[in-house]
């Protein structure tokens, strides 16, 4: 009887692990996470998608591209769980659906700074870009071009909203964590390539780097250090692959602009990789991009870097700002920040 009881178990085994395994197929069949950040929603004209390796389909292209030109304006914001019913969740972590007033908020603050380019932190995922690119448009703002860079296990993604073609896509959604094997960065790094039509191009970079909101601080801001030097190394590869490309990298750092997890950003893997943190102020003089209740705190969290090149080609009357929009408060509990790219 014994042996017989030991034979059973042995196939209730077997067939729990075989059930476990069609179930992580299925899983990743459906989420498919290396190529999530790829899907580029096309518009009129001609459009490219490369790989999303950064050197891929560029290494030894070189490119002349116009000197001047109208301003491009670029804004960035944080959306604060820009969530729809129709996103499937992509982790364990419970999430609530944004509501339509605060969806139409953000619509109402982006609309407000009439951008050709707009880079998004926490939008839930390719439905809730179409449902923000649903609103823009009853605004009268049009964008056709948008890349979404989803990854499993991570709810809030990093998107971008374009009126001009999106012609690479070089996102990488499971990034490699450097100096961590095996390890990842949660909501991987958004990289595209802008292409105006009197053909200046513009590489824009988006993150969202390690929350400060957790049980262990220290362990909080080694994370955020890792993933900022990550970061920087995905820059020196793009600069070192494409030297002409203005680049623009924005994030939700969660971290103020002079805490050393940044530094690695402004001091650059490579002195052509290092990039400029730009300034902006909204219409009093000040600086801050989010507002904590606990500890009274007034943050820049929100920041926009350039490379050299693109600081060049904007100038010393560079213009940029951070909207004060009365909607701002409704429709996140952060600010957005734009500057105009040349």
């Amino acid at each position: 009887m014994w042996k017989t009881l030991q034979k059973l178990l042995r196939r209730c085994d077997a067939l729990l692990i075989l059930l476990a395994g069609i179930i992580s197929a299925l899983l990743c069949s459906y989420y498919a996470p290396e190529g999530m950040g790829q899907e580029i929603q096309p518009g009129p004209g001609p459009l490219i998608c490369a790989s999303a390796a950064p050197e891929a389909n560029v290494q030894g292209e070189h490119r002349s591209i116009p000197k001047t030109g109208p301003p491009v304006r670029f804004l960035m914001l944080n959306v604060r769980n820009y969530f729809v019913a129709e996103d499937l969740p992509r982790s364990k972590y419970p999430r609530g659906i944004k509501t339509v007033r605060e969806r139409e908020a953000v619509a109402r603050v982006i609309a407000s700074a009439k951008p050709e380019i707009i880079g998004l932190v926490e939008i839930g995922g390719k439905a809730a870009m179409r449902d923000l690119v649903r609103r823009l448009k009853s605004l009268g703002m049009d964008y056709p071009h948008s890349v979404v860079l989803e990854r499993w296990g991570e709810d809030r993604a990093l998107g971008i909203l374009s009126c001009y073609p999106i012609a690479k896509d070089f996102s990488v959604a499971n990034c490699l964590l450097e100096g961590r094997t095996g390890q990842r960065m949660l909501r991987g790094i958004l990289d595209v390539l802008v292409e105006v039509p009197d053909g200046r191009c513009f590489r824009i970079m988006g993150a969202h780097l390690k929350s400060k909101k957790t049980d262990d601080s220290t362990a909080a801001d080694e994370l955020r250090s890792r993933e900022a030097r990550t970061l920087a190394a995905h820059v020196q590869k793009a600069t070192r692959s494409m030297p002409w490309a203005p680049i623009l990298v924005y994030g939700d750092w969660n971290a103020g602009p002079d805490e050393p997890s940044l530094a690695i950003l402004t001091q650059g893997k490579t002195r052509e990789s290092a990039l400029r943190r730009l300034i902006p102020h909204d219409d009093r003089g000040e600086s801050w991009t989010i507002y904590y209740k606990n500890g009274d705190l007034y943050s820049a969290f929100d920041q926009i870097y350039v490379n050299s090149v693109l600081l060049r080609r904007m100038g010393k009357e560079a213009q940029m700002g951070i909207v004060s929009d009365r909607a701002a408060r409704e429709a996140s509990d952060h600010r957005a920040v734009w500057c105009e790219l040349r």
